[in-house]
């Protein structure tokens, strides 16, 4: 039974920490998302992924360990028997005790888990195996054949891990190496391979990772009474209070009341705080040249740092909380309790933050003094006492910091004078405090990868133009805006410059690898080249067409000729600068030489490229609806073989995209936010087009447009000998269209190449020759206009068009 003493203080009779217990809290607890379980489910996916790939045939190292352990003596398959039948003991128990104890948020985790493996475990096998699997069997038979994944391990290793963060740290262990040895059994019995096995667990974890990250979990996050008991044990004599309003990633904070009155702040690091603090590091290490704070990972070690900077801040003359103990608990969590000092700035009226914000570089001044630099020095950090401004909140501070870590917490003081009292009282505080050299030397600083949590979520509320404040800056010290200081080592879009032209290459590389170069050859020099010259004249009109289109987007009335110039020219600035931004730029100078506002030349091209989509769609699913065409795609994996799995590959990664954005608060305000915007302005760009005559020139421009490149692709291939129907070519060439627009690389190089080839060999032509008329068509439509182009763009710069 559990131990109960009675607080000298209060009287109440307040549980120890010790005593056997199942659950590390006494009910359900309040739940949040954690990001280690987002990387947890994306990092399961990818690597059981990899698992399936590589599952059949079976590889030469996993046969080998499956033989020496199926080799081992008969005498201890009983042995086997049971660890292999332990998994789903626990699980049984688990489920049957929060029904018991009518934990019903938990006994709802654990059965959507076990759901959402069992689900994931079809769907796997069908894919690997090609078939459907025995549900009844596989779950209940530990005899070969190998099973991938392994049942036995995914469904109650599901709903082990998913009651993982609700179980004291020993039941924890216990769990885990129940499935450890379960799968070693597994491999021993021949139920299932090493492999089969290790996606076993991936796909108990992944499981269990999905529904935390819809419902939440508590990450064990002790109770009230917990807290209470955990002071107890340390030795403080306090009044739990409450939780505290404001929450922060990765700790747990109370408020509690000491016996002389004082007002207590008792910080908890428990697992959660761990994961935080884990999943930080990494983050700032992959992306940040700066890792930020030292502080280990583990709850007593962060503990020990913000103690320790605590009490360096006071021997600063500092003015911050008190430290009055810190130590962990039998439950593994680590407990910090400050005494307060003053009041929260935040608490105050606005007159008042504004009066004591003037102290915010003094504090700073003295932190720097000695060698100490916050990580996060914002509003919610600093307190008065006593008409003095101090500063709480150690946990990311860094003792010896580098010039980068003090440029930080400069450029998050002038933003949190900025954000309470002004743009122009925070500029004139920074120049008293750092004179205007100091102040330019932070200004490559102030960009949101520098700011804290709470200072981007005002610049967000505030619509606080970073960039802006940054030039009023630079006149301020009287010096030129500077560049930013690249804090990170890299960037999403880098990434994607990098890795979609590589990805195009391969395409091209996988193509050409599989056809008969020398054939190829063979047939452009057996082409009927009359009927390519043909051909590559009706290439170059779909150019005339879009510009007939453009005149029906635009406001005003404009001559042909320019317009077709126009889109020439485009097709030039598109080949040698691929950006939208590029693009834009040369219409709106187009559109304005014309006598259209910048926000009319935008407007007329989003009616031209929306217009362009929903013709390219309704021509797609007209021919899909009513047409012979199809996309080739068959639900029977003898049909479809490597296809069929990557159908239902892509269907359950949208399947879980769609569920993580429903689920995910923020991701879907995104969502519905960016949505809401592109049909408002969608709208406002139709709204525009109120006369007839407009509407004809702009969908019957892209119509021919589509018509016109159809054409040009089925005399290339006229010219090879091969004959298509225009309704053929004009699917093939819409849906590749479609697809290259989707996948963000410029001109769609590889993927409309590849696209096209196998749009071509799919009715009917040979690979060699296929590959060649498509070399032809992009020769004649995508590399040779932008020479037409050049002289385009020259002339309308001449003949002052742009």
């Amino acid at each position: 039974m559990n131990q109960v003493d009675v607080d000298p203080l209060t009287g109440r009779r307040a549980k120890s920490w010790r005593g056997p217990r199942l659950f590390s809290d006494q009910g359900d607890q309040g739940r949040s998302r954690r990001a280690t379980d987002g990387i947890m489910l994306a990092s399961t996916i990818l690597l059981t992924g990899v698992l399936a790939i590589v599952a059949r045939p079976t590889w030469g190292f996993s046969e080998s360990i499956q033989l020496f352990f199926t080799s081992l003596p008969d005498i201890l398959d009983g042995a086997w028997e049971v660890l292999a039948d332990l998994p789903f003991l626990l699980a049984l128990i688990l489920v049957g005790t929060t029904m018991v104890k009518r934990r019903t948020a938990i006994a709802r985790d654990l059965v959507l888990a076990g759901i959402v493996a069992a689900v994931a475990w079809i769907l796997l096998t069908r894919i690997v195996e090609g078939g459907w699997p025995e549900v009844a069997d596989a779950l209940r038979s530990t005899e070969p054949p190998p099973r991938f994944p392994a049942a036995r391990i995914a469904v109650p290793g599901a709903v082990l891990a998913a009651a993982s963060p609700h179980l004291v740290v020993p039941a924890r262990k216990f769990d885990r190496w129940a499935l450890a040895l379960a799968a070693l059994a597994l491999v021993s019995l021949g139920a299932s391979t090493p492999v089969g096995a290790t996606a076993g667990l991936l796909v108990a974890v992944g499981s269990a990772a999905a529904v935390h990250l819809v419902f939440g979990s508590s990450a064990g996050r002790p109770s009230l009474d917990d807290v209470r008991g955990a002071l107890h044990e340390l030795g403080v004599s306090a009044e739990v209070v409450g939780a505290a309003e404001s929450q922060r990633s990765g700790v747990f904070v109370v408020r509690a009341e000491g016996t002389d009155g004082s007002t207590l702040r008792v910080k908890v690091y428990g697992r959660d705080a761990q994961d935080s603090a884990l999943v930080n590091r990494f983050w700032r290490t992959v992306w940040m040249r700066d890792p930020g704070s030292e502080a280990g990972y583990r709850g007593l070690q962060q503990v020990e740092h913000e103690a320790f900077m605590t009490l360096l801040a006071q021997q600063a003359d500092v003015l911050t909380d008190v430290v009055v103990t810190a130590g962990a608990t039998e439950a593994d969590d680590a407990i910090l309790v400050l005494r307060n000092i003053g009041r929260p700035l935040e608490d105050l009226d606005e007159d008042s933050q504004v009066e004591r914000v003037a102290d915010v570089w003094q504090v700073l001044d003295r932190l720097h003094d000695a060698n100490i630099a916050h990580g996060e020095f914002d509003a919610g950090h600093l307190t008065v006492s006593d008409g003095q401004l101090g500063v709480t909140g150690f946990r990311a501070a860094a003792v010896a910091p580098t010039a980068a870590q003090f440029r930080a917490d400069e450029v998050q003081a002038l933003m949190t004078v900025a954000l309470l009292a002004g743009r122009e009282r925070a500029l004139s505080a920074g120049i008293e405090a750092l004179g205007t050299r100091g102040l330019a030397a932070i200004l490559p600083y102030v960009q949101a990868a520098t700011l804290t949590l709470d200072q981007r979520r005002l610049v967000k509320q505030q619509d606080f133009d970073l960039d802006e404040f940054r030039h009023h800056a630079a006149d301020a010290a009287e010096v030129e805006t500077p560049k930013l200081q690249q804090l990170h080592r890299f960037t999403v879009g880098s990434i994607f410059r990098i890795a979609l032209p590589l990805f195009a290459l391969y395409i091209i590389a996988s193509a050409v690898a599989n056809f008969d170069l020398n054939q190829v050859a063979d047939e452009l020099a057996g082409a009927i080249w009359w009927i390519a010259a043909i051909a590559f004249v009706v290439a170059q009109l779909p150019r005339l067409a879009q510009a007939v289109a453009t005149l029906g987007a635009s406001p005003v009335p404009l001559p042909l000729g320019p317009v077709y110039a126009l889109q020439l020219s485009v097709s030039y600035v598109n080949l040698v600068i691929p950006s939208t931004a590029a693009r834009m730029a040369v219409n709106i100078r187009f559109f304005q030489r014309h006598g259209v506002p910048a926000g009319g030349a935008v407007a007329a091209g989003a009616v031209d490229g929306l217009s362009g989509f929903i013709i390219q769609a309704l021509l797609l699913g007209s021919m899909l609806l009513f047409g012979s065409q199809s996309l080739g795609l068959s639900l029977n994996a003898s049909d479809s073989g490597s296809g069929f799995r990557l159908l239902l590959i892509v269907g359950l990664a949208a399947l879980l995209s769609i569920a993580i954005v429903a689920a995910v608060g923020k991701f879907r305000r995104f969502v519905v936010h960016r949505t809401r915007k592109i049909l408002h302005e969608a709208g406002d760009a139709l709204r525009g087009l109120r006369s007839l005559r407009r509407l004809v020139l702009l969908f019957g421009g892209n119509i021919a447009s589509e018509l016109l490149f159809a054409t040009a692709l089925g005399l290339f291939a006229a010219a090879l000998g091969f004959h298509i129907g225009l309704a053929e070519l004009l699917f093939i060439n819409v849906f590749v269209s479609l697809l290259a627009g989707i996948i963000p690389i410029p001109g769609g190089i590889g993927v409309t190449e590849g696209g096209l080839t196998y749009g071509l060999i799919a009715a009917g032509m040979d690979q060699e020759a296929a590959f060649a008329a498509v070399i032809l068509y992009r020769i004649a439509t995508f590399y040779v206009p932008p020479t037409w182009g050049f002289f385009a763009l020259r002339w309308l710069e001449r003949n002052q068009h742009i």
